[in-house]
């Protein structure tokens, strides 16, 4: 046992202070600092790393260290790495008469070179609502990945010059945007390719504008949330190489989606937080289905129950045509996710792949919306349709009728694969899809 432990020991010891170096920087920067009592040759080891993760609320769930601004400053003013590869910053615990370190820790880090800079400060908890960044955080040439967790950290002068040569990708979560601001740090990444935006709580009625005009962007996510009113935010986004887009808006804000040939993947969640005080209308409606018309490009698309339920009320005939789409993802409610189906299949002449996810939390209600009603079989079913999945069925609401309807009329169907949520009417279910007739011989049916 002694050998073995002795062992462990040298193959340590043997270790170059590089790797050292390297393993200390993954490590939370407290842990790394106390490995200073090791022996003699650790005691200074842990000032040339050069990652630095430092949180103030951590070990501490239910207080906070009052030591914590002596312990950054304390490891910042010893530090002896030229560069920082990534630092992080979370003071969720911050006080009033603490809160003027922030601006000195990211100078810290923009003349280290930071290349990923993770900020999250709790503004709910000072007395400031925004702290002004340095001034060299907006010229920062190294910077490539920057995190933003708060408002305080976004107060951008106007006489700024900005410029993020380096920056590829930007995550912010705000509650009291500048539609101006952000437009102008949008414009001056040259290079920003992944781009997300977490609004909550922006329980604002004055109309804001957001102008997201990125040309080399690949990849938007935004969520918005915490408005209990038809939202007047207007979000306008031009990125012509844009390859990915996740919608997640229960504000229903106003989207428009200019040209995006390049259009691979597209996911919409577009509804009204529970107990809102206007009812889903007309406007609504229409502000869904524009912004569906923007993104008719998409080789894969995914929208849930609610974004269906809004634009069963605007479809009238107006559904896009998606000449690239393959992969359909669609969440049916039953009230409302029937009537728009054939819009959809009509609609995707080259489809390949359908899900069909039920959503069970609304009963029938509207029963014009009940049944499913086909005029006549689109060419994607006779000629594309390779796959088809059913989740979460039931029995209920024209699931049956769907079903037989794609088998009779799918030509080319490989696999229908069907998930049942629970097991009482299984074997029942089983039984009757296997029963119909299917157009395509070759069809294999799974059940789960």
């Amino acid at each position: 046992m002694a050998l073995g432990k002795l062992g462990k020991k040298d193959i340590i010891s043997r270790l170059s202070d590089d790797v050292l170096i390297h393993v200390l920087s993954r490590l939370q920067t407290k842990d790394a600092v106390r490995t200073c009592v090791l022996s003699s040759r650790w005691r200074n080891l842990w000032t040339l790393i050069y990652n630095f993760y430092f949180d103030d609320g951590e070990d501490d769930p239910f207080g906070r260290c009052p030591k914590f601004e002596k312990f950054v400053d304390g490891v910042l003013s010893v530090c002896q790495s030229k560069d920082v590869h990534n630092f992080y910053l979370d003071c969720t615990m911050i006080s009033d008469d603490e809160i003027s370190h922030v601006v000195p820790w990211i100078s810290f880090a923009v003349e280290h070179k930071v290349r990923n800079l993770n900020l999250k400060v709790d503004i709910d908890r000072v007395g400031v609502w925004l702290v002004r960044l340095p001034q060299s955080l907006l010229t920062c040439s190294s910077l490539v990945e920057l995190s933003m967790l708060s408002d305080c950290i976004f107060d951008i002068p106007e006489s700024s010059v900005v410029c993020f040569p380096s920056l590829k990708i930007i995550f912010m979560s705000i509650r009291s945007p500048d539609g101006n601001l952000m437009k102008k740090l949008f414009r001056n990444c040259p290079v920003l390719e992944d781009l997300s935006i977490h609004g909550s709580n922006l329980n604002n009625k004055n109309e804001l504008t957001f102008d997201i005009n990125v040309p080399t962007l690949k990849m938007f996510r935004i969520w918005l949330g915490m408005d209990y009113y038809v939202s007047k935010h207007k979000f306008v986004i031009t990125a012509r190489d844009l390859e990915c887009l996740h919608i997640q808006d229960y504000t229903s804000s106003n989207f428009l989606v200019n040209d995006s040939p390049f259009l691979d993947v597209a996911s919409l969640d577009v509804h009204e937080m529970p107990g809102a005080i206007d009812e889903m209308d007309e406007l609504e409606a229409n502000r869904a289905m524009e912004l569906l018309r923007g993104i008719n490009c998409t080789k894969s698309l995914s929208l849930t129950a609610y974004t269906m339920e809004f634009l069963s009320l605007a479809i009238k005939d107006n559904m896009p045509t998606f000449p690239n789409l393959i992969d359909l993802e669609l969440g049916i409610k039953a009230s409302f996710g029937w009537k728009l189906l054939p819009h959809f299949l009509g609609s995707s002449p080259n489809l390949e792949s359908l899900t069909l996810e039920m959503n069970h939390g609304v009963e029938c209600a509207l029963q014009g919306f009940l049944r499913f009603e086909a005029k006549g079989v689109p060419s994607c079913l006779r000629l594309r349709l390779k796959e088809i999945e059913i989740t979460d069925m039931r029995g209920m609401c024209g699931e049956l009728e769907v079903i037989k309807y794609l088998l009779k009329n799918s030509e080319v169907l490989e696999k229908l694969e069907v998930n049942f949520l629970s097991s009482t009417k299984k074997k029942y279910l089983r039984r009757q899809i296997l029963n119909y007739y299917r157009g395509s011989p070759t069809c294999e049916i799974k059940f789960i």
